[in-house]
């Protein structure tokens, strides 16, 4: 688990229809960020803040509403946003790309024990999430198989609220929304048991890079639907393999949504 949990959000722009949705908004801040100098003086604390998106998908600006009490963890929580953040941008009623607006919280915990680098495995998994009219997430199913890493498990929640929630509010209605992520490993089969969908995808990313003997990262491309070849997301470092050997893995995600018969 990361050090630092993204819950509670919402937002829209003044002419939007439909608000702007966070693209694996667990990944912009992560255990790896927390400041020294925040760990050194013990600060911890919740940082909420707005961050204001362009037609293109691009954050533009960010804006803390509600202080953690350390202008270090405010000022870092921002800095992470701009420089990770991707959107889908907002859509007005003509479904065109217009700048939009978003809220977030980022809940800052202090580590208490050394966390150990990811392994990389081989693993599969899907989330069901079921959409009610007013495109609130009524309820979540799936299953995983094998060891996900720092992927996000299936139907996570902090507290009462669901972590994919961030991202997924108000994006559909009336319909099943379908994740199936599947990281292959070379040298390391995916599990018999890999859960799998039938559904036709209208959203897909596809990453793959080289772990390297020292478990950093080499040749990494990433293709995402709609955009073609975008910037790598991936840790900075992982495990070494254990055969000291440099293996070639790829990620896919993909989302389908279904509109209830």
């Amino acid at each position: 688990m990361g050090a630092a949990v993204a819950t509670l959000c919402c937002g829209g722009g003044a002419w939007a229809q439909t608000d702007p949705q966070a693209k694996d908004a667990h990944l912009w801040v992560t255990q790896d960020d927390y400041p020294a100098e925040a760990l050194q003086k013990g600060e911890a604390g919740i940082v909420a803040f707005e961050t204001q998106v362009d037609p293109a998908g691009k954050p533009t600006s960010c804006q803390t509403t509600q202080s953690s009490g350390s202008a270090i963890l405010d000022t870092t929580t921002c800095r992470l946003v701009m420089e990770r953040g991707s959107f889908k941008p907002a859509t007005d009623a003509k479904a065109r790309s217009v700048a939009g607006k978003w809220k977030m919280r980022v809940k800052w915990n202090r580590p208490s024990t050394v966390v150990a680098p990811t392994v990389v495995r081989s693993f599969a998994l899907i989330e069901q999430l079921t959409f009610d009219a007013q495109g609130n997430i009524a309820d979540c199913a799936g299953r995983a198989s094998g060891e996900l890493g720092s992927e996000m498990p299936v139907c996570l929640r902090v507290g009462d609220s669901l972590v994919v929630s961030q991202f997924m509010t108000g994006r559909h209605r009336n319909g099943v929304a379908t994740r199936t992520v599947r990281q292959l490993v070379e040298g390391d089969p995916m599990p018999a048991d890999a859960p799998s969908s039938d559904v036709p995808p209208n959203w897909i990313v596809e990453r793959n890079f080289t772990l390297q003997p020292d478990g950093t990262i080499a040749d990494c491309s990433q293709r995402e639907s709609g955009k073609g070849i975008v910037p790598c997301e991936t840790r900075g470092s992982y495990t070494p393999p254990s055969n000291g050997r440099p293996h070639r893995v790829t990620f896919e995600t993909r989302w389908a949504f279904q509109p209830n018969k």
